[in-house]
Formats: structure tokens, C-alpha cells, sequence
């Protein structure tokens, strides 16, 4: 609006509210009535013809009613009697809650013409019809067991809707021996239950208690509720953990893996929580009892921690606590002894060892060892033994100390080194063993010459090669090692005389490589010899000689030269060629040469270019020049060729030849052939398809054939052999006097092989070892078998069981005599000395020359010296003077351990001959070691209440010393609580113990630290010290106590959710969960409960709920703090609520009057009241509506108002009114409530129907389908319901015309438009037709409308030919002049269409003539025309179809036929000559290479055939070996072996030793070369070699 219209309304809104103030002190007081609640519905209440004087005439004429705020409808009025009745059941409860008191109902009896409010209430009385209920239907009390004899508990209270003396009035409890109630009264007049206790509790005897708490109210009868008590007791720690027994023994082997269970302890607590959870620790436990043990602090188990070894230790005594929540403990011994189980393999420890050994040495010391085994019994006995077939033996000493001595002298060139196992089985279940593999090698000797591969050596260098060119390598071998075999090569002159050698070679004196000095020319030199010469470094030097030819391959590096015809520029040669020369006549032949050899110097022929192509050819391989075809008069007289001759090198060299021709006239007149005529191709012959067919069929049958042999190769592969383990291996039948003739190096042996299968070597493939072959006599000079360089597998131990029977009795043979010779051995002598630990190095330990009675002299001759265990090295021997010497400071802790005997063993080596002399060392203990606890510092937890007297067990001390050095006593430092005594336990070790002098106070002391020592007996005496800490641990014996008694707190009623209210603190002297403090409301009432919540650590009480001034103006809340034992203590908090304006005025409608008739006079259309639940200046309120509407408000009184009209309403000026009602409250801030409502007008028809335009043009497509839609004529009304409903008829048109009802109809209620009939445009183009509208009012009334409907035109007619006239019977036939021109007419189409617009619009166009191209036609008019010039080929008569097509949608057609005949100006036709017939094609090449092809294919299948039957029968011949019951794939028998013995059977029979080991990674069998003896054939100058590899029809590599 404008600035004036919120002034206008501001001033009305100020009359309203001093009219309001007026009339609020003329209102007269209210009418009171009263009824009980719960009285049934339609009870009478009162009459209000009697109580306000009031006629029964009177209440109907003015249409009295009752209206109540929020228009409740809980009375309604009697108008024939004036009776006011209950409309509804009342319930005071629901109506005004449990707080206020009266409850009284504000209601207005409403009297219109003239309208009048009349104020009354209506008080509901209260009766008890509520019984008191409990918030939980469970109150849980925890109560310690502890808690004296008359102390107070509170509960919660009951609640109890009702009022007055129908409220909670008493409490009982159910009959119990410990507990009686008594009632207290709150600050705002509210009782509560206290629960007294009479008879102390005890949780063992019974932890909880069940009552039933009743709440008793003042009604006649009164009600009651009831809620169950738990009181549930709370336990203190007074009792200790018990064991089941003091001691648990068990016995554990000493494998038994890590982790495993080895006992469960179970001690019982009868207390409970915490006080009965139980701990499990070790106390007083070793080092190696924490390394060895864990046990689970919760279940008690006891669980191996680290692996048990008897050897170490052999039982354990643990002592076990257990520790309730409260601190009480209680102890009991564990024993466990250990097992022996063989868990301990042999060991081997070598004392010396010497790894080379000369092959020219006599019997010489390899090694010395010793062999133990930690386990005991039959488990630590043990054998020692090593491989067969070596040259080595095994001699004991004593004490398990053994030498490793050489057989026999040694030869390097058979065996340049010897790996040696040492296996050590001990004679446990099961067995174990070690082996200590040696690697020892033997030096050399020049005694071996060097060897070439070969005799002779052929070197191939190609000519014109670059100056010091490598050429080849000449290499030899020599078997010594080292310098010896350390070779030089020279050149000497060869065997023949020729070049000199060094002129045109070299050689590189380390490697052997040959060098060419210079170019050589194939030409000049084909090939010479040289002799190389390889020496030694040794001492004398040895050498030998092998011969080497050098071939010089030739190179193309000559170009061809013509003999024939001579390149001579001066004279050129010409060639004479008669023109009658047939085609192939000899011209002349080109002769031509090459220096070179071989295939550079295959010449080839080609013609370059011509005078005339074509005409000459030349052969490629002979020269000839030769004329290709006849010669005819165009060919020139003169003719120049140019021929290239090339060889046929790598790059290719040529030279070109020039030719002459003079053709010769040899006839008078030239032959002049005819024109060929174009050569038709001929048909293909049959000969060239067969051929094809027999190329691919061979073709096809030759790729299976190959296919098949390749698929049956693969399939014999895949067969595997026999079983292994049930056969033997087969024998390739190889006859061994069979010689390689070829040099290939085929094995000519049989083998035979020992299979050993041993696990965990990380090994999993099959090692073979040395083959077992006989010596064979030599048979020849300079020729011998090698032995394979490696004739040893990866490993090459026996194992127990893994032999042969005689290899297995053998070996237990030589381990039982050995066993025999040890044990007479261990009785020899031996000495004894001893030293104090922590010596220093050097000092003197004794004499061995006068304690053992030996020579000073004698101990540098036979070399002696000190040898132990492990390869220690702690003495040290004087050789001059004989004195044992200590070599480094001793530590008995670190030899011994806790050992009070510590002895240390040695030995004294003497060679030539070998002795051994025991020695016992005693290392004495000094007190060097102080006592250590393994904690420095212990924590003792003990309860406040334990009693004096009192004994609680500490940790002990550890002192690595022995005997009297260990620890002897403990003290601890002064104070007034404990004090020490020392206990022994079974094992001699001494614990100390703490014992309580007087009793703790956890609030005085809430801890004690003191130092507790350990002494030695030592002289001096050590100590050792840890800190001992007494945690107190706190029982509950004080309550919770709050800062304040009283909390007063004010907050605003508009706090947000989650606000903080108020904080309330306590302390506990108390500590850990005695002293942590939980807060909760105490007798709250469901509002407070609902409202306010509060954080049971903190305290704080903050806002849950809304607050409502208006609801509920104050709370007084009672907060409890209870600790973790179960006191308490409480105080109050009361908090008042202040209102602010947060209560929007409300606007209660209690009658509507709408639609209102539009010419009616004033009338009330609203009656409704207001109010503000907000109490001072913020509950007043003004109440206005918008200006410019014809409403106003009228106030009646007690906050009610009418809305009426100001005048008559028009609907069809306004239809309808949105009028909203504001309310402002004058609180701050301003708060207000708008209630908006639509008042509708009603209507009368007082306006006629009306249509959007006077006249209408529709349009309609001819053909249409009968009730055909063509449009839609709408008329309006202006008036509403009925009054606006129309209905259309048809009336006929102002002009005179067609019936429109015969054409058209309308739909009466939409006006649709519907034709009747199909329409025919040719026949009628358009009409008119009038439109009627009427409505439904009374009076009806009615408008008209014209309708001209016009009819489009459609294509329905095709075009029409008038000229020329389409007779069948009579064709129309044109006659066209041979000479017209290019666009000459020579007729026109005419055509019409009964269609208009552009379905008439015609255009033609020509569909067919007999010649295309020739006629043309108008697209428009339709003229024929000439489009070329006529020929004499174009046929004498032509027919022309023309088609005439309309521009309609579709199109519509008509075709029209013209004949047309050609007038001649010529006598005679033209006529084509006839054609020449057709020459035959010369022949094809393709047949020839078809032919070729074939008969190649046909040769390589039949070669093949005949090559896989010859392979086939030369395997027949030998028989199959069998493999563990299956055959065997026969081995190739090669066919460069020849039989030398003449015998014809097997000479050599080999046996192997094959082990299979596994986990190595390594698949695969590894099969050794065997070991042959020197064998020569009879064919001198060829050697037999091994191959160096070959893999074998199982698949396995044989090196």
C-alpha cells in the first residue's frame, strides 16, 4: 500500500484497542457452574432460560449457541428446553494436568439479532479415579556389604495425577529382615520413601534382595502401585584367592612346540566384580622361566613360550600367584620336568684340516675332529663313518676324537680334488645323523704334454680379405693345472714345401689365434700348410705340434669378357639378317668369359634394349641372339641391340656387347601379312584343370603324410618310461665293441644305476654318481677315453638303509668295530689341572713335561699341540719348555653357567706316530658378580584393611656366582610399616618376604617406596638393590558430599534444547571407582524427567525439553551423587522458569458463513475470539484486517469478534475474497498471527452467453470420411455453475444454399462440428450455417454465431490426354525426316486435369524409346523433339512412351505411346561389314608349370615315403628293453659305429650310483658322465670321445 494506508490502519488498530479497554470494564462477572469429571455424556449441568431469563422463543429466533476457546465442543445447548448438557465424557487429568487447581472451563452462550456474548465457567471436580504408578517398574540399589546398620537409602517416588486428598499419601515394604521405610516431605509438599537398613548385609551369603515398595493415596477406596526393589550387595574384598593344591606337577617331553598348553591352575575367590577376578603371574621366576613360560594372566594356562632342551635344563619350579581385583593374593608351586627325546643330531667340530694335499705325498693327516651328541642315553651314543671307494680312512683317538688320514699316494690327473662326507648317526629312535662334507684338493706336477682337439686343423679365408685378419683359433689342452698347464703357440714350416708360412700368417702366442698378414688372391694361391706348435710352463717344458691348412675361398672379383662379337668402336661388327628369316633364325652368338671359379663364374644373358623391341631375343645361358617373329616391310633396315653379360657372383659383375643388324632383302616383294583381327581368347583346355586337381591332390596327401610322421614322433616323446621303483632302468643295446668311426662322440657303453632317494637336502632332482666300470686293456697307441672331470654327484654319501644289501653290511661291519675301538680308547690316561676365573692371559697353568713325563724335545719333533672342543683355543702350549699357558681370560658364568662344578676338557695332539693325551681343566669361581633383580623396581598393591601380620611375597635376587659367593640375606630400609624375612624354597633358593607392622590409611598415605638389598656371602661381600613400591589400595569407606545443600538457578523459558543449566560438584576422599561419582535425578517427576537430563560423570544438568512459563513456572529437583561402592549423598536445585514473549496470539474461528449471495444485503460472515497465553504486556493484543475489501470487525466483547459485510457484492465484479485477520501481541518483541479465509459470492444469471467472434471460417478437405471432426465453435458465460452451463444447436444460414443439416451436426454440449458426408469440391466449394448457444438459467438465455465452411480441393483426379488420342485400334504414328535437325519438333502431348491449384499443374517426360538419346521432351509444354542428328544406323521405325504426372500429393499419372517412323532420303540401308573370324590364342605357359610343379611334389612325397620306410626298418632291428614291466623306446642305433672286436656282443658292463634327493628345487635327473678305462681302436688316427651331452627317451640330460 501507500504511506496512507498503514497510517489508517495504525489508527484503527488504536480506536479498537480503547474501545476494548472501555468495554472491558462494563462486561459483567461470568456465570459459574460445576460437574464432576468422568459423568457420562448428555448429563444436564444447568438451565439457561432460568439463570439468564431468557425465553424458549427467544433461543431459537436468535440462534443461540455455545462457544468455547480453541471452539471445544465439550457443552452443547438444548434451544426447545434452554438445557446446557455435557457433550463429552470430562477427564480433569487431561483437561488441567496434576498442578492446577481449580480447573475451570471458560465457555460464551452467543445470541444474534442483535448479537450478544454471555461469559460463563464451568468447574470440573476432581475425583479418584487415578492410582499412583511408579516411573520404573524396577529401582535397582546397590548397597555395600559394609554399610553400617541404619543407614538411609532414597528411592524414587510415586506419582500421582490426582489432587488433594485423592493424591499419594503413604509408603509400605514388603515384610524382610533388613530393610523398613520411612517417608519424607519435599520442599514443595511432595512425600518420598527412605529405606532404612536394620541387619547387616553379606554379598557371599547372599547378593541381592527382592521387595515390593507400595504407594498408598487418601481416596475412598484408595489406590495404590507398586514397583519391585533390587537391592543388589555390593562386594568388598575380604577373601583371598585358594588353590585347589600347593603343589601341581607335570612332565613335559622337550620337543613339545612352542605354544602349547602344559597346564591349566584354577584358584577360587568367593568375592565378586573385581574383588573375585583373579590374576596369574609367576613369582619369583627365573630368567629362564619368563623366557621359557607365559601363562595366561585371565584362564591360569601355562603355555610354552621358547623350545625346552633337557641337555640345558632339566626340571623347572615355578612359583605361581594369584591376585584378586582387591589386591589379596595366594601362591602355589608348579613342577615340571622335562622329557629327554632325541632332538639333538651328532655334531661334528674340526680341529684341523689341511685342503691340499700333493699327489706325490705319502699316508698324510687330512683332519681332525670331534663328534658329540647333547642328548643322553642311547640317544647321545654315536658311530662314525665315511664313503667307500675313496682313498681316505677313519682312525679314532679317544674321548670321540677321530683323524682323517690319506690311503695311498694320490694321482691329480685321475682326481685333482675329493669331496669327502663325514657322517655321524647317533643310536636314538629314530636315528639321527650329520654330515660334514670336506673338499679336499691335490696339487700338481708337469707330467702331462700339451694335447691338441685334432691332428690337423683346415682354416677357410675368403681372397681379398683386410691385412691381419682373424682367421681361426688353434687351441690345445694340457691335463696339469696351474703354470704347468699355462701354454704358448708358435708357427713352424709346414710338411711341404711352398710360401713361407710367417709372411703370410700369425699367431697370437697366449690365445692361439691365427692372423692373416696380407691380402690373398684366390688366383695365385689356393691353398698351404703350417705347422703350430703349443708349449708349456712348466719345468722341463713339454710341447706338441698339430698341422693347419688354410683354403683361400674365391671371391667375384672379376667381371666378365666378351670374345665375341669384339667391342672395337673403330669397327663395330654387323650382322646380316635376310628379311624372309623365320621366327628363331641364329643371328649370332655372344662368347664371353670369367677369371673367377665356380658360381661367380656362371655367366647368364640378357637384351638390354633395341631398335626395335620384340623383334630379337636372346638365350639367357648360351648368347644366342635370335629373331622372336617374321620380319615385316615396317621393320627399319637397321638395327642396333645392346646385350648385357653378368656372372652370377655376390655382388654381381657384367659388361655390355653392342650389336649390329643390316636387314637383306631375300625376296622381290616383302611378305605382307593380313591384319589380325583382335586374337578372341581361346577356351581354357581341360589338360590345364586335371592338372591342377593333380598338383593339389599330391600336394595335400604329401602335407598329411608329413603331418602323420610328426604326430607319431610326439606321441613316442610323451611315452614316459616304466616305474622306477618297480625295474630297472633299461639297456640301450649299444655293443660296446662297437668304435665311432664318424668322430661324433656316440656313447657306446651300457649303464646301470644305483638310485639313493634322501630328503631335507633342499634337493629334489636325481644326482647320478660315478659310473663302476672295469678297466679294459689298451688296444692302440695315442688314443684313450677320458674320465668326465666331475665324477662325483652334488653330494656323495651313503645313508643308513639307502644301499645296496652288501654296501649296508659293510658299513654296519666297520660302525661296530668302531664302536668297540672307541670304547676301549675312552680308558686311556689323561691329566688334570685348575685355575681361578678371570686370569689373565699368559699365565701359567702347568707343565705338561713333568706332569705327563715327556721329553721337552720330544714335543717340537712330533709337532704338539693343544686341540678342544668347538675349535676353542683357551690354552696355548709351549713347545720349548713344555708349560701350559692360558691364551685368554676365562668366565666360568659364561662357560659353566650355574654349574658349581665347572670342568673344561682338552687334548694334546702328537704326530709321528699320532697320540692323543686328555686334559681336564677346573675353572674355580671368585665372587665377581653382584646379586641383580630382574626388576629394578616391584609394585606391591595391598587393601587399606589388611590386617596386621600380614605376609606378601617379593621378588628374588640373581647372582651368576656359586657356593658361597651366591646371595645369603635381604634387609630392606627403615620404616614403620614392614619389615623382612627370608624364606628357602625345596631348591636352596632363598625369597624374601614383607611383613605388615602396622596398618594403612589410604587417605593418609596413598603410597610407600623403600629399598630393598640383597647380600652375598663373598668376601668382600656384593649387593644388589631394587625399589620396592606399596600402592594402597583404597576401600570405600567415605560418601560423596556436595559443595552446596541448595542450587537456586534462573533461566528464560526460550533456552535452547541442550542449554546449561547449572553445574553441581562433590568430592570423595575415596579413590579409583570408590571415588568416582555417577549423578542422577532423585524422586523426579516425569516432567522433570522429560525436561531436564543430567550427565552422570560431570554433573551437569542441562535442558532436554522445551520450558513452558506458561505450563510450569518453577522446578525443584533433588540430585543423588552415588560413588562406585554404593554411598551417596544429596542435595537440591531449584529452578524458576521466566517468561518472555515466545507465544503467538491465537485466533479460535467459531462460525463461517460462505458463499455469501451477491445480492444480499450486510450479512456476518465470521465469528471468532483471540487470545495470548503470555501473561502482562506481553499477553495484550490489538486485531485488525486490510483496508479497500467491503468487510469490517466489530468487537463483541471477552476477546470476541464478527466479521461483516459493508455492502452488497457483486460476483461478477469479484468472485471471491482472501481476507486476512491480524493479531499483534504488545509484548517485546511484537509478536502476531495471521489467519487468513476465502469468502466466496454466489451467483444469479444476469448475463447472457458470449461467443469470441461473430462469424467462423472452417475448412474441410473433399473426400473426407463421413462424421468427420472439421472444428470447434465455444461460446462463454460470465455467470457460474448452471447459469454458465451451454448447450449449441444449428440454425440455418442467411444465404439460401445446401441444408446445413444434411451437411453438418454439432455436439449440444462441447460445440464440436462434425460433417456428415463425404464433400465433392468439384460440386461445392463452400457454405454457411448459423450457431445458437443457450444456458441453464432461469430465464434461459441465448446468442448466435455464423459458421462458413469451406471445401479444399484434393487429388483425385488423374491427367487427361487429348492429343494424341490413345486408340489401340489406330495408333498415332510421326513421320520424321532422315535429315531433321537436332531439335526439330515433331510433336506436342496435350493434356488437361479436372483438379486446381498446383494438382493441375502437369508436367511430361520420357519413360522409353527404342533408340535412347535420340528424342527428348519437353519437361512443360509437352513438345517431342530430335536431340541429335539421325544416322544411317538408327532403325527406321521408333515407339516413344511419355508420361504426363500432375504436382498432386501422391501424384496422379497417365502415359501416352508415340510411333514414329523414319522417312529415308537414301536408296540403301547401311550395312555393317561382317567380322573376321578369330584366331586361336597361342598356348599358355601355365600348363607347363603346372606340369613342373606336379611332377616336383610328386618326387619330394615319393623321396619321403621312401626315406620314412628306411627309417623304420633299420629301428626294427633292434629288440626293446623293458623298464619295470613296460617297454622302452629303442635308442637310435647309430650307423658310424663299426664293430672292432669282431665278438658281436657287449664288452663293458657300467653300473651307476644314482641318488635322488629332495627339496632341493631341481626337478631334473642329473645324469655324470662315466669313467671308462683307456681303450683304442683298431682304426688308427680316430679317437673315441664321450659325448659331452645327449638326452636320453625319458627325457633325463645325460652329461
Amino acid at each position: 500500500m501507500g504511506i496512507r494506508e498503514p497510517l489508517t490502519l495504525q489508527k484503527r488498530q488504536v480506536l479498537l484497542f480503547f474501545v476494548l479497554l472501555g468495554l472491558s470494564h462494563a462486561s459483567t462477572e461470568p456465570v459459574r457452574y460445576s460437574v464432576s469429571e468422568e459423568t457420562e455424556m448428555g448429563s444436564f449441568v444447568a438451565n439457561l432460560l432460568k439463570d439468564l431469563g431468557l425465553g424458549v422463543e427467544e433461543l431459537s429466533s436468535r440462534e443461540a449457541r455455545v462457544v468455547s476457546d480453541g471452539n471445544e465442543k465439550h457443552l452443547r445447548l438444548d434451544l426447545l428446553t434452554g438445557d446446557l448438557l455435557l457433550n463429552e465424557k470430562l477427564d480433569r487429568e487431561e483437561l488441567c494436568g496434576s498442578t492446577k487447581e481449580p480447573c475451570v472451563l471458560h465457555f460464551q452462550v452467543v445470541l444474534q439479532t442483535p448479537l450478544q456474548f454471555i461469559r460463563a465457567e464451568l468447574h470440573v471436580k476432581d475425583v479418584n479415579d487415578n492410582s499412583p504408578t511408579f516411573l520404573d517398574k524396577e529401582i535397582i540399589l546397590r548397597i555395600p556389604e559394609s554399610a553400617p546398620i541404619g543407614t538411609t537409602f532414597l528411592m524414587e517416588s510415586a506419582q500421582d495425577v490426582d489432587i488433594g486428598r485423592n493424591s499419594l499419601q503413604n509408603y509400605t515394604v514388603s515384610p524382610n529382615p533388613h530393610f523398613h521405610i520411612k517417608t519424607g516431605n519435599t520442599v514443595d509438599g511432595k512425600i518420598y520413601p527412605e529405606l532404612v537398613l536394620d541387619t547387616a548385609l553379606d554379598h557371599e551369603k547372599e547378593s541381592e534382595h527382592r521387595l515390593t515398595l507400595t504407594a498408598l493415596d487418601g481416596g475412598s477406596p484408595p489406590r495404590s502401585g507398586t514397583t519391585l526393589v533390587l537391592i543388589k550387595v555390593v562386594d568388598i574384598n575380604d577373601n583371598a584367592p585358594k588353590f585347589s593344591q600347593s603343589l601341581y606337577e607335570v612332565q613335559v617331553p622337550e620337543d613339545t612346540p612352542i605354544g602349547s598348553w602344559i597346564i591349566t591352575l584354577s584358584a577360587k575367590d568367593p568375592d565378586a566384580g573385581s574383588n573375585g577376578k583373579i590374576s596369574y603371574t609367576f613369582f619369583h621366576s627365573s630368567e629362564d622361566i619368563r623366557k621359557t613360560f607365559e601363562m595366561d594372566s585371565v584362564s591360569g594356562e601355562v603355555h610354552l613360550k621358547s623350545a625346552l632342551d633337557f641337555e640345558v635344563i632339566q626340571s623347572y619350579s615355578i612359583t605361581i600367584q594369584a591376585t584378586d581385583g582387591g589386591g589379596l593374593s595366594e601362591e602355589c608351586t608348579l613342577g615340571i620336568n622335562v622329557l629327554d627325546v632325541n632332538d639333538n643330531p651328532p655334531e661334528v667340530m674340526i680341529s684341523s684340516i689341511t685342503r691340499t694335499i700333493k699327489e706325490n705325498a705319502s699316508e698324510t693327516l687330512v683332519a681332525l675332529f670331534s663328534v658329540r651328541d647333547r642328548d643322553s642315553g642311547d640317544n647321545g651314543k654315536v658311530v662314525c663313518c665315511i664313503e667307500k671307494d675313496l682313498p681316505f680312512i677313519l682312525k679314532p683317538t679317544f674321548k670321540n676324537f677321530y683323524t682323517l688320514v690319506t690311503e695311498r699316494g694320490l694321482d691329480r690327473e685321475e682326481r685333482d680334488e675329493y669331496n669327502i662326507t663325514i657322517t655321524v648317526t647317533d643310536l636314538g629312535t629314530p636315528r639321527l645323523q650329520t654330515q660334514h662334507s670336506l673338499r679336499v684338493q691335490v696339487s700338481d706336477v708337469n707330467d702331462n704334454a700339451p694335447e691338441f682337439s685334432q691332428s690337423s686343423y683346415t682354416l677357410r679365408v675368403r681372397e681379398n680379405n683386410s691385412p691381419a685378419l682373424h682367421i681361426g683359433t688353434i687351441r690345445a689342452t694340457d691335463r696339469d693345472a696351474g703354470s704347468n698347464a699355462q701354454l704358448s703357440y708358435s708357427l713352424l714350416p709346414g710338411p711341404q714345401p711352398g710360401p713361407d708360412a710367417a709372411a703370410l700368417l700369425s699367431i697370437h702366442a697366449d690365445s692361439g689365434q691365427l692372423f692373416a698378414l696380407r691380402a690373398l688372391d684366390y688366383e695365385a694361391l689356393q691353398a698351404f700348410e703350417v705347422r703350430v706348435r703349443a708349449t708349456d710352463q712348466g719345468s722341463p717344458a713339454l710341447s706338441s705340434q698339430a698341422l693347419v691348412r688354410v683354403q683361400v675361398l674365391d671371391a667375384n672379383d672379376n667381371s666378365p669378357f666378351v670374345l665375341y662379337p669384339l667391342q672395337n668402336a673403330s669397327a663395330p661388327v654387323t650382322e646380316l639378317l635376310p628379311r624372309a628369316a623365320e621366327p628363331g633364325y641364329l643371328l649370332s652368338k655372344v662368347v664371353a668369359v670369367d677369371r673367377d671359379s665356380g658360381q661367380n663364374a656362371w655367366l647368364s644373358f640378357q637384351l638390354l634394349k633395341a631398335t626395335e623391341p620384340g623383334l630379337f631375343g636372346v638365350g639367357p645361358h648360351n648368347g644366342e641372339v635370335r629373331t622372336a617373329r617374321p620380319l615385316s616391310e615396317r621393320d627399319a633396315p637397321r638395327h642396333r641391340l645392346l646385350l648385357l653379360v653378368r656372372d652370377n657372383g655376390e655382388p654381381p659383375r657384367s659388361a655390355s656387347v653392342t650389336l649390329h643388324v643390316l636387314l637383306v632383302e631375300g625376296f622381290s616383294q616383302p611378305y605382307l601379312p593380313l591384319p589380325d583381327a583382335p586374337p578372341q581368347r581361346a577356351p581354357p583346355e581341360r589338360l590345364t584343370a586335371y592338372l591342377v586337381v593333380a598338383l593339389a591332390a599330391v600336394s595335400s596327401l604329401f602335407l598329411l603324410s608329413l603331418l602323420l610322421f610328426v604326430a607319431l614322433r610326439v606321441c613316442r616323446r610323451r611315452g614316459g618310461p616304466g616305474s622306477l621303483g618297480g625295474g630297472s632302468l633299461p639297456e640301450p643295446h649299444f655293443p660296446g665293441h662297437l668304435v665311432d668311426v664318424s668322430g661324433a662322440g656316440t656313447l657306446s657303453q651300457n649303464y646301470q644305476y644305483e638310485v639313493c632317494l634322501q630328503g631335507g637336502s633342499g634337493d629334489s632332482g636325481f644326482n647320478f654318481l660315478k659310473p663302476i666300470i672295469p678297466n679294459l686293456p689298451p688296444q692302440g697307441p695315442g688314443n684313450e677315453i677320458e674320465e668326465n672331470s666331475t665324477s662325483r654327484g652334488s653330494f656323495g654319501s651313503f645313508q643308513k638303509g639307502a644301499m645296496e644289501n652288501r654296501g649296508e653290511g659293510n658299513l654296519q661291519t666297520r660302525q661296530v668295530l668302531l664302536f668297540f675301538v672307541l670304547f676301549g680308547m675312552s680308558q686311556a690316561d689323561s691329566g688334570s689341572f685348575s685355575v681361578v676365573e678371570e686370569t689373565e692371559s699368559g699365565a701359567l697353568v702347568g707343565n705338561l713335561v713333568k706332569d705327563l713325563g715327556l721329553e721337552v724335545n720330544e714335543l717340537s719333533s712330533r709337532e704338539a699341540r693343544v686341540v678342544s672342543n668347538g675349535n676353542k683355543r683357551p690354552l696355548q702350549l709351549n713347545l720349548n719348555t713344555g708349560d701350559l699357558l692360558l691364551s685368554e681370560r676365562l668366565d666360568r658364568e659364561e662357560l659353566c653357567g650355574s654349574n658349581e662344578l665347572c670342568v673344561l676338557h682338552f687334548q694334546v695332539l702328537m704326530k709321528n706316530p699320532l697320540q692323543f693325551l686328555r686334559i681336564e681343566l677346573q675353572v674355580r669361581d671368585i665372587n665377581d658378580h653382584s646379586p641383580v633383580f630382574l626388576e629394578k623396581e616391584m609394585i606391591l598393591k595391598i587393601p587399606e584393611n589388611s590386617p596386621v601380620g600380614a605376609v606378601f611375597l617379593l621378588e628374588s635376587a640373581k647372582d651368576l656366582d656359586v657356593g658361597i659367593n651366591a646371595v645369603k640375606s635381604y634387609k630392606i630400609s627403615p620404616n614403620s610399616h614392614f619389615h623382612i624375612n627370608m624364606r628357602i624354597n625345596p631348591d636352596n633358593r632363598k625369597y624374601p618376604e614383607l611383613v605388615m607392622d602396622k596398618a594403612l590409611d589410604f587417605e593418609e598415605q596413598p603410597e610407600l617406596s623403600f629399598i630393598l638389598t640383597a647380600l652375598d656371602g663373598g668376601s668382600p661381600p656384593r649387593s644388589g638393590t631394587a625399589l620396592v613400591r606399596v600402592l594402597v589400595v583404597d576401600i570405600n569407606d567415605n560418601s560423596p558430599e556436595f559443595e552446596y545443600a541448595f542450587y537456586e538457578v534462573k533461566i528464560s523459558e526460550d533456552s535452547i534444547l541442550g542449554s546449561h543449566i547449572v553445574t553441581v560438584s562433590t568430592w570423595d576422599l575415596d579413590s579409583g571407582i570408590n571415588g568416582e561419582i555417577s549423578y542422577t535425578f532423585s524422586h523426579a517427576s516425569e516432567d522433570i524427567q522429560n525436561t531436564f537430563e543430567i550427565n552422570q560423570m560431570s554433573g551437569e544438568v542441562s535442558l532436554r525439553a522445551h520450558l513452558d512459563f506458561e505450563t510450569i513456572q518453577s522446578y525443584s529437583i533433588i540430585i543423588q551423587a552415588t560413588d562406585g561402592g554404593g554411598l551417596f549423598g544429596k542435595c537440591t536445585v531449584r529452578i524458576q522458569v521466566m517468561d518472555v514473549n515466545d507465544n503467538n496470539p491465537e485466533i479460535a474461528v467459531s462460525s463461517m458463513t460462505s458463499p455469501i449471495p451477491e445480492n444480499s444485503p450486510e450479512t456476518i460472515v465470521m465469528v471468532f475470539n483471540i487470545r495470548d497465553r503470555d501473561s502482562g504486556d506481553n499477553g495484550k493484543m490489538v486485531c485488525s484486517i486490510e483496508e479497500d475489501i467491503p468487510f469490517r470487525l466489530k468487537y463483541s466483547g471477552d476477546n470476541y469478534y464478527t466479521l461483516e459485510t459493508e455492502q452488497p457484492l457483486d460476483r461478477e465484479s469479484r468472485s471471491e475474497y482472501n481476507i486476512t485477520i491480524t493479531v499483534t501481541d504488545l509484548g517485546t518483541p511484537r509478536l502476531q498471527t495471521q489467519h487468513s479465509l476465502r469468502v466466496q459470492v454466489s451467483d444469479v444469471n444476469d448475463n447472457a452467453p458470449e461467443f469470441s467472434q461473430s462469424s467462423y471460417t472452417l475448412r474441410v478437405r473433399e473426400n473426407n470420411s463421413p462424421a468427420l471432426h472439421i472444428g470447434t465453435i465455444r461460446a462463454t458465460d460470465r455467470d457460474a455453475g448452471s447459469n454458465a452451463q451451454l448447450s449449441y444447436s444449428l440454425l440455418p444460414g442467411p444465404q439460401p444454399g445446401p441444408d446445413a443439416a444434411a451437411l453438418l451436426s454439432i455436439h449440444a454440449d462441447s460445440g464440436q462440428l462434425f460433417a456428415l458426408r463425404a464433400l465433392d469440391y468439384e460440386a461445392l466449394q463452400a457454405f454457411e450455417v448459423r450457431v445458437r448457444a443457450t444456458d441453464q438459467g432461469s430465464p434461459a438465455l441465448s446468442s448466435q454465431a455464423l459458421v462458413r465452411v469451406q471445401v479444399l480441393d484434393a487429388n483425385d483426379n488423374s491427367p487427361f490426354v487429348l492429343y494424341p488420342l490413345q486408340n489401340a485400334s489406330a495408333p498415332v504414328t510421326e513421320l520424321l525426316p532422315r535429315a531433321a535437325e537436332p531439335g526439330y519438333l515433331l510433336s506436342k502431348v496435350v493434356a488437361v486435369d479436372r483438379d486446381s491449384g498446383q494438382n493441375a499443374w502437369l508436367s511430361f517426360q520420357l519413360l522409353k524409346a527404342t533408340e535412347p538419346g535420340l528424342f527428348g521432351v519437353g519437361p512443360h509444354n509437352g513438345e517431342v523433339r530430335t536431340a541429335r542428328p539421325l544416322s544411317e544406323r538408327d532403325a527406321p521405325r521408333h515407339r516413344l512412351l511419355l508420361l504426363v504426372r500432375d504436382n498432386g500429393e501422391p501424384p496422379r499419372s497417365a502415359s501416352v505411346t508415340l510411333h514414329v517412323l523414319l522417312v529415308d532420303g537414301f536408296s540403301q540401308p547401311y550395312l555393317p561389314l561382317p567380322d573376321a573370324p578369330p584366331q586361336r590364342a597361342p598356348p599358355d605357359r601355365l600348363t607347363a608349370y603346372l606340369v613342373v610343379a606336379l611332377a616336383a611334389v610328386s618326387s619330394l612325397f615319393l623321396l619321403s615315403l621312401l626315406l620314412f620306410v628306411a627309417l623304420r626298418l633299420c629301428r626294427r632291428r633292434g629288440g626293446p628293453g623293458s623298464l619295470g614291466g613296460g617297454s622302452l623306446p629303442e635308442p637310435h642305433f647309430p650307423g658310424h659305429l663299426v664293430d672292432v672286436s669282431g665278438a658281436g656282443t657287449l664288452s663293458q658292463s657300467y653300473q651307476y650310483e644314482v641318488c635322488l634327493q629332495g627339496g632341493s628345487g631341481d626337478s631334473g635327473l642329473n645324469f655324470l658322465k662315466p669313467v671308462l678305462a683307456n681303450v683304442s681302436p683298431q682304426i688308427p688316427g680316430n679317437e673315441i670321445e664321450g659325448l659331452p651331452s645327449f638326452r636320453n627317451s625319458l627325457g633325463f640330460n645325460i652329461q
